[in-house]
């Protein structure tokens, strides 16, 4: 039988755990327990960590006048408290500043070397004389090179997305201190990627092993040559020290994910190998009988599906059979963000007295298969919640089981044998969880209640037991059966709730039909508590969303082409070329709240991820009939704030006429998404 490891992406040590690190653990949860119930919990493994190494903690460590040792100590409590208090239940949740760790990041790095993946060269990078360090990229500050921009990091700039070296900067100066920083050279470790390009080409095309769109993204980066990766830091740093070099440590992407390996050795200690197989080099099957999946999101793709494939081949470990990505999350209709009031995290929204699944539940129910993005509306929440969960599927069962606890001494009817089955929509429900799409399954299990629902409304059991006793017996008890049916199925994204409808209800949710119609219940109590404004109220007033600055609006596109207005001037052979015209696939189209005119597209230009693109197209296309399409974009147009955390960053082509106003500009669907429009 097929056994899973299954991670969750490592969240950093230098923080608290927010709303947007429980999409993925709610996810991945899911997704194990979903698996637990179909291939028995002895055969599914769910591991994670605290990722406990790099500057920014070592610097906040010393501000805070702690120890590293101990600066980390506090998040890893921390974080396992607020993962454990939403459901969120790992067989072992780790940390990578540990022995284990150490062992396998010097093991991996040896593999390297040996495999002449290693080069040692010198690099001339920014000293702050000051703080007498080197600053890596994001410890740098200054002026864009391109547009311009003050107060820009050193590896890209936020207002025109450029990116560049940190020595690139204008007016530099150390994001620490302040003061201007001089260049000075010093010797790096460097893994030459490159040489791993066949193997990584081979195993990125394996089926099932990425999402299609990742994929393509991938693709996009691999027509190049792969660039070396810098895997060196110089003292002072919190992490591992290179073998021989005693003020050089490993860049904490090296023996980050390397903390999967090291947690399930934790784990399992002598039957490690049991979980996490040798595998020879270059080979892509594992023929071991695990499967090492991997949950992330679509900020770290690289990482995970480049860097880490290779150094797991270079050091004969068994490679992911699947590396899922998703998407990330913003509130209200903005980015997460403390600058903006936006930022929300675990224990801030459990300290407002919200219940944990009320999230879990909206989560799962927005989470597809793909990468989309999911904005946190707490009105959605609550209409979600107060109309699917309750109305429909709580209701059920309270309403069932409260008839059979006043009237029928809280028994069953043990006649009703043959009881409620639906294998064809069970089976879909569990191949939806399967699949990533807590969406689709969810949706399932709301058809199921309601045909309880529907069974109640027509039958009407309160009246028909004055007439009819047996007959309303036996309906409330196919009514109960239905509502079990749809708690073993929802168990996966509401483990508490599951667990008080098989104590209110006679015993385990899986219990066998004729053995459970023979139990009895007690008093019924209601299992899902109402959201109201109050609730949401409590929280939102600890974060005050600010208002986006008010933008001009789009110029509207007129209805007809207009033959009588004047020519524009005529443009060089030169302006045309400064226009680069792509071709992007769109992935996903979403209407904006509040914003009539506007459609939200996810497009793949090829690039490492999607491009967010706003078209002012509503009144022309409903979201889905824009979606797989292969579209004509500027892609170097600068970003435009559309308000409420909508960044559009190019400008898909549509032309005016015909049968609608706008008409989008299609190319042929062999075209591979990011070659150029001439």
């Amino acid at each position: 039988m097929t056994r899973f490891l299954i991670t969750q992406a490592l969240p950093y040590a230098n923080g608290s755990i927010h709303l947007g690190h429980l999409v993925e653990a709610v996810q991945t949860d899911v997704y194990v327990r979903a698996l637990r119930a179909i291939h028995g919990d002895k055969n599914v493994v769910f591991v994670c960590a605290d990722d406990q190494h790099g500057t920014p903690i070592e610097v906040n460590a010393r501000k805070a006048g702690v120890s590293p040792e101990e600066f980390v100590a506090r998040w890893y409590e921390e974080h396992k408290r607020d993962y454990r208090d939403f459901g969120v239940i790992h067989d072992d949740f780790y940390k990578t500043h540990s022995d284990e760790n150490r062992r396998h990041a010097e093991r991996v790095f040896e593999a390297l070397r040996e495999k002449g993946m290693i080069e040692k060269r010198a690099v001339e990078q920014f000293y702050c004389e000051v703080d007498k360090r080197f600053l890596p990229d994001r410890f740098v500050k200054g002026t864009c090179p391109k547009c311009g921009t003050p107060d820009q990091y050193g590896d890209a700039c936020e207002k025109c997305g450029s990116t560049y070296e940190p020595t690139d900067l204008k007016e530099p100066r150390c994001a620490i201190c302040g003061t201007p920083p001089v260049r000075r050279s010093s010797d790096h470790y460097f893994v030459q990627l490159s040489k791993s390009q066949a193997f990584l080409e081979r195993w990125t095309a394996q089926e099932g092993a990425l999402q299609p769109e990742i994929k393509n993204f991938i693709d996009g980066w691999m027509k190049e040559r792969l660039k070396d990766w810098d895997i060196s830091r110089e003292a002072p740093y919190f992490g591992f020290n290179i073998p021989g070099e005693p003020d050089k440590y490993f860049y904490v992407w090296l023996d980050a994910p390397i903390g999967y390996l090291s947690t399930t050795e934790h784990l399992f200690g002598d039957k490690f190998r049991e979980w996490w197989p040798r595998q020879a080099s270059d080979e892509l099957e594992p023929g071991s009988g695990v499967r090492v999946e991997h949950f992330i999101g679509k900020d770290i793709v690289y990482f995970h599906t480049l860097f880490w494939p290779a150094m797991l081949n270079a050091s004969g470990d068994q490679r992911p059979s699947r590396v899922h990505v998703h998407g990330m999350l913003g509130i209200e209709g903005e980015k997460m963000s403390k600058s903006r009031g936006t930022f929300v995290n675990a224990r801030q929204y459990l300290d407002a007295g919200l219940d944990p699944e009320w999230l879990r539940y909206f989560l799962a129910s927005n989470l597809g298969p793909n990468l989309s993005d999911i904005d946190l509306s707490f009105s959605e929440l609550k209409n979600r919640v107060n109309g699917e969960l309750l109305n429909n599927v709580g209701n059920l069962a309270n309403r069932a089981l409260n008839l059979l606890h006043k009237n029928f001494e809280g028994r069953f009817d043990a006649t009703a044998t043959q009881g409620f089955s639906n294998k064809d929509a069970e089976d879909k429900v569990w191949s939806h969880y399967q699949a990533c799409d807590t969406r689709s399954a969810i949706q399932e299990v709301l058809k199921l209640s309601s045909v309880g629902n529907e069974l109640m409304q027509r039958e009407q059991p309160w009246k028909l037991m004055l007439t009819d006793r047996a007959s309303a017996h036996r309906s409330l008890t196919t009514a109960v059966v239905i509502a079990r049916l749809c708690g073993r199925l929802l168990a996966p994204v509401l483990p508490e709730y599951a667990k008080g409808l098989a104590a209110q209800s006679g015993g385990p949710l899986d219990m066998p039909l004729n053995e459970w119609l023979a139990t009895r219940i007690g008093e019924p109590k209601p299992l899902i508590r109402r959201v109201e404004d109050a609730d949401i109220k409590k929280l939102t007033d600890t974060f005050k969303p600010k208002e986006s600055p008010v933008l001009e609006k789009p110029q509207a596109a007129s209805r007809e082409p207009q033959a009588d207005a004047a020519p524009l001037a005529p443009i060089s052979i030169d302006q045309f070329g400064a226009l680069d015209l792509r071709a992007g696939k769109v992935l996903a189209c979403e209407k904006v709240p509040k914003k009539d005119k506007l459609l939200k597209l996810t497009v793949d230009l090829g690039e490492a991820t999607p491009r967010t693109i706003a078209s002012g197209v509503a009144a022309s296309y409903a979201p889905e009939e824009l979606v797989g399409k292969m579209v004509c974009v500027v892609a170097n147009l600068p970003p435009r704030d559309f308000g409420k955390g909508l960044v559009s960053h190019g400008m898909i082509l549509y032309s005016d006429g015909g049968t609608r106003v706008h008409t989008a500009v299609e190319l042929p669907a062999d075209v591979k998404p990011g070659a150029k429009v001439k």
